[in-house]
């Protein structure tokens, strides 16, 4: 049986830190120091036109769940309109990602399964530069495969 070290807890929203990471706004609702690595939750603000590279995460599982807007989810070779109330799960290793295709932003909650995602997301901290990004992506077991198919 697993122990947890965790307490419950609960963020207001003036409580909330955003910080800009990979070129979105991010909220950090649940770390790995919260969740004792079970999971990771974000709040993503995206702006019109935001796009995630083509990606895989070979070490967590992404669900991900549209609060406002809409956005283009990719998984392999498909691809799906995802307006507000949509959910969406990625299983580790499916290549992914998403984009803003709207002159409006969108919305979402971001889940990473298990925990360590957000440690990659505080080190992207401040304006988006693709290099380093790529660079770090690699520690964190996440493959950068280049840009979204149009």
């Amino acid at each position: 049986m697993r122990t947890y070290k965790t307490k419950p807890y609960v963020i207001n929203r003036d409580e909330e830190r955003f910080l800009q990471s990979l070129g979105a706004q991010v909220s950090i609702k649940a770390t790995w120091e919260q969740t004792d690595g079970a999971f990771n939750l974000f709040e993503v603000n995206c702006p019109a036109g935001y796009a995630t590279s083509l990606h895989i995460h070979y070490a967590e599982d992404v669900a991900v769940y549209v609060l406002e807007g809409t956005i283009t989810l990719y998984w392999g070779n498909e691809k799906q309109e995802a307006a507000e109330g949509v959910y969406s799960y990625q299983p580790r290793g499916t290549p992914h990602g998403f984009r803003v295709e709207s002159d409006t932003p969108a919305r979402i909650l971001y889940m990473t399964i298990p925990a360590g995602f957000d440690r990659f997301v505080m080190e992207q901290e401040g304006p988006a530069l693709k290099s380093k990004a790529e660079t770090e992506a690699a520690r964190y077991k996440i493959e950068i495969l280049g840009p979204l198919p149009e």
